[in-house]
């Protein structure tokens, strides 16, 4: 394969995440009307009247198309994941990236899925079934969040300790990584407080964190583009530092 068509597929393939984040955004937060989630004090009844009955199509039609976009972060964490490799003789870094990655991918489209079915169930089953299958996905979908953690952890370390020509991220863009990796944390209590900053909906757990990930998604593939664009450099780059490792 030429290195042109090589280029050509990084580059494709990059685009997968600003896709991911446009895509999550339309699906996911307006048309599954979670921008903020539905309150966590509604009791069932007023959970499937207020939420799932009152935007039931568009929360179903929203959810399916969030499973297929949050599959997009698969591809996107692998390219970042070759990058990481061809810089590290050891890429331990590069591995961590690409399995909190993948397994992230898995949680982006599959808690969509059972959302699907809550809003498809509504009105038809115990209001009580419809409320524990909502939070029991949204608790996978919070407290699940060491995946995306380890990979923010993996991928800011790399930033800051592999600083070869040229570089691949700049420091910000590490600590931007490491602080959204740190924001997941509250999470943890999530299951615990329904009202307040640390509630499913709330300033931190919600909007903070969300809102680090998708600049934290937006930041990584401006520099996975910028760096398919000179491909060819960095392989040469790439060959001159394994010489050098050997």
């Amino acid at each position: 394969m030429q290195d042109q068509d090589i280029k050509s597929i990084h580059q494709w393939v990059g685009w997968s995440g600003p896709i991911l984040i446009v895509g999550y955004i339309i699906s996911w937060g307006i048309l599954g009307h979670n921008v903020p989630p539905p309150d966590p004090t509604y009791t069932a009844q007023e959970l499937v009247d207020n939420y799932y009955l009152k935007y039931q199509f568009q929360i179903m039609l929203g959810q399916s198309l969030s499973a297929f976009f949050g599959l997009l972060y698969l591809p996107w964490t692998c390219l970042i994941a070759v990058h990481m490799r061809r810089r590290e003789k050891e890429p331990l870094l590069a591995y961590i990236n690409l399995t909190g990655g993948l397994l992230n991918a898995w949680v982006l489209a599959a808690c969509p899925a059972m959302w699907i079915y809550a809003a498809e169930a509504a009105g038809k089953v115990d209001p009580e079934l419809v409320k524990a299958i909502h939070f029991v996905t949204w608790y996978i979908f919070d407290t699940t969040y060491m995946v995306a953690s380890l990979q923010g952890f993996a991928i800011g370390v790399f930033a800051l300790k592999y600083r070869e020509k040229p570089v691949l991220f700049p420091v910000w863009a590490g600590w931007l990584s490491i602080f959204m990796a740190a924001s997941f944390f509250s999470l943890t209590f999530v299951p615990f407080f329904k009202t307040g900053p640390i509630a499913l909906n709330g300033l931190w757990s919600f909007h903070v964190v969300f809102f680090s990930f998708l600049f934290f998604c937006l930041a990584f593939s401006w520099y996975v583009l910028n760096e398919a664009g000179r491909r060819k450099i960095t392989l040469v780059t790439g060959i001159e530092q394994a010489i050098t490792n050997s």
